[in-house]
């Protein structure tokens, strides 16, 4: 989809050349692919305790005068914020590990729009094996990290 909007050919793709905007074998598509394949985990987290929350508490801190802003920092945000610390963790561990989307976006450009889940396929087809499994065993550690993270949200909204 980004390829098909943002692409030389795409539907936005000469606007932006002749913009100087690239995206596409860029960083900012990358960010892009990655925020659209990993923000639904964001959601599915918020979405519930959104729902279970209501909008009584909402209305009446606009009814005493608040503004949206002030509604949103004082009532939502502390409702909701093990939820949404929760789906940023879930979307942090999702975008560590992907591979599809940005390797199609990317170009996968040693240096420039690498990632590391890039760099594992592209040192492993070099037949640069220690390489391969030293960016493998950092993914890993990462992943240990973000569980151990995920263990602790989860005890603590308990």
């Amino acid at each position: 989809m980004i390829v098909l909007l943002y692409g030389r050919n795409g539907w936005f793709g000469s606007w932006l050349e002749n913009a100087g905007i690239k995206i596409i074998f860029s960083l900012l598509g990358m960010v892009i692919a990655t925020i659209f394949v990993t923000l639904p985990f964001v959601a599915r987290e918020v979405i519930p305790v959104l729902e279970e929350m209501g909008s009584e508490q909402e209305e009446a801190a606009r009814t005493l005068g608040a503004r949206d802003w002030q509604i949103f920092w004082r009532v939502t945000l502390p409702n909701i914020r093990w939820g949404l610390l929760y789906g940023v963790l879930l979307t942090n561990a999702r975008a560590m590990g992907e591979f599809g989307a940005v390797s199609v976006v990317s170009g996968s450009v040693i240096g420039r729009t690498a990632t590391l889940p890039i760099f594992v396929e592209q040192a492993y087809k070099n037949y640069q094996t220690e390489a391969s499994f030293s960016a493998a065993a950092i993914l890993a550690l990462l992943a240990a990290v973000t569980l151990v993270l995920k263990e602790i949200l989860e005890r603590r909204t308990a």
